[in-house]
């Protein structure tokens, strides 16, 4: 026993003396950046050896914090608005090496990989193929190595960060958290009408948007936030996924008063992504409804209530109700050559890109063209069959297509696959729990809805800013991890 404990706290000073160590590297390197007369970096010099002190103090705080830079983008606004140096911002992932240190030096645990991530282990050896066989390999492993790090590298680190349900708890909130900030912000932007502030990088925004006619009958131009991310339809998409993990927090936590701020916080969440004005996240949330309604999650009333919100949403937002009403033009695309020509030229667009990424599916069905390459692709092959003439280079605009055409048909099964795994692993936690642990079965119920919001979101975006996918990915993979093997029998709180 007293070996076993002196072994311990080796380990434990380790530890320690690891994250002193980390800590003062970063300070080192902030000082040069600042001796060479660089830009301010006061994000990196002040905030993110904060940051790791307190990851040093209690670990889960430094996953915590990582996510939630993560997710805003704060570290890429820094870089790109504000100087802080590109070498900082991709070391922000490494903030989950101290918990992932403690969990397997000081806890002496095990390292964990559940099957869902050998598919994704599967798609990147695809991938490593598909660039052997590209027209362009150097410029396909740059685009591989990127994907890998934020891809199976992530989902490696939070995956093994996470291993509570108290650390899953903070995860979630820490993300909701996320939402409520960034839809403040750009909220902010929107009802003050201040658009020609980027508010430091965090309310970017498309200054050409779309038009409407407003209450005199006059046309004029509605700007579409973008977030921090610089991509309203990326930015919708990313606020929306936290809507069923929003909604989950407020209806499982015990304390009221956190209730009100689960609910305040999914309500901006809700603000932010509405000032995107994005329609391909309105149809996505529409999908991800319907299959939810077909898996008997949502219950009758729930989508009584739903609609009653929806209502209320378009009519304190009317601009929603001319950019759904565009969708009807999606139809007129099978129809004759004159009324293709007056549908929105960016259904038009979108349609011809998607034919494109179809055909060079059928053409190169096995391992793609290479990873990253379908935009060098995408002209020849749309110009050939397409309602509209491509200038540039274009991404697929579409999940699957866009996978598909870069990692040929088994990369696409792969990353399928890895989803659907672990869709299944949180079905069979809701069904078990269902009755004993409701919370715990919201809990995973929440996860499904957000992956399916973004398989459904996915059929009109590519598969771009992916680190966000792979986070939110690793969170539903640990709430499978966590609770997989617990027993119906025994109630739990999660």
């Amino acid at each position: 026993m007293e070996a076993s404990s002196n072994k311990t706290e080796v380990q434990q000073l380790a530890y320690l003396w690891g994250s002193w160590f980390a800590i003062a590297c970063l300070w080192i390197l902030a000082a040069f950046h600042v001796l060479s007369g660089a830009s301010p970096i006061w994000l990196g010099i002040v905030v993110l050896p904060v940051v790791l002190v307190a990851g040093y103090l209690k670990p889960h705080l430094a996953t915590f914090a990582c996510l939630f830079l993560i997710y805003s983008n704060l570290p890429v606004v820094g870089a790109q608005f504000h100087g802080l140096p590109y070498a900082i911002v991709a070391l922000t992932p490494a903030m989950l090496l101290l918990p992932l240190g403690y969990f397997l030096w000081v806890r002496a645990e095990g390292v964990i990989f559940p099957w869902e991530g050998m598919l994704v282990v599967g798609m990147v050896v695809v991938q490593s193929f598909g660039v052997m066989f590209s027209r362009d390999p150097d410029s396909s492993f740059t685009d591989l190595v990127r994907a890998i790090f934020e891809g199976l590298g992530l989902f490696f680190l939070v995956i093994n960060a996470v291993r509570t349900p108290e650390i899953l708890r903070g995860s979630m909130w820490a993300i909701l958290a996320t939402g409520a900030f960034m839809g403040t912000v750009t909220g902010h932007q929107y009802f003050t009408n201040n658009y020609q502030s980027t508010y430091g990088g965090l309310a970017q925004a498309d200054q050409l948007g779309f038009s409407e006619v407003n209450e005199r009958g006059v046309s004029v131009i509605r700007a579409r936030s973008a977030g921090p991310i610089g991509e309203k339809n990326r930015y919708a998409q990313n606020m929306l996924m936290l809507l069923p993990i929003g909604v989950c927090i407020a209806l499982t936590e015990r304390k009221s008063w956190l209730q009100a701020v689960a609910w305040l916080a999914t309500g901006l969440t809700v603000v932010g992504w509405a000032v995107t004005f994005s329609r391909g996240s309105v149809v996505g949330l529409v999908g991800a409804i319907v299959i939810a309604v077909c898996l008997g999650y949502l219950r009758p009333r729930v989508l009584v209530g739903m609609g009653m919100v929806a209502v209320l949403f378009v009519a304190m937002m009317p601009a929603y109700r001319e950019r759904i009403t565009s969708l009807l033009a999606a139809s007129q695309l099978m129809s004759s050559t004159q009324s293709s020509q007056e549908v929105d030229g960016s259904l038009r667009s979108r349609a011809t890109i998607m034919m494109a990424a179809a055909n060079v599916i059928a053409e190169n069905p096995i391992l793609g063209v290479g990873q990253g390459m379908f935009p060098s692709y995408a002209r020849e092959y749309g110009n050939k069959s397409g309602y509209s003439v491509l200038e540039g280079n274009w991404e697929a605009h579409n999940l699957y297509l866009g996978i598909g055409a870069d990692s040929g048909l088994l990369g696409l099964s792969c990353f399928l696959g890895a989803i659907g795994v672990v869709m299944v692993r949180l079905h069979r936690i809701r069904r078990r729990l269902l009755a004993t642990d409701p919370a715990i079965a919201l809990v995973a119920t929440a996860m499904v809805f957000t992956l399916l919001i973004y398989l459904t979101s996915g059929m009109f975006l590519h598969f771009s800013y992916v680190r966000y996918f792979w986070l939110l990915f690793a969170l539903a993979s640990a709430t499978a991890t966590i609770y997989g093997q617990r027993p119906a029998s025994v109630p739990q709180n999660p």
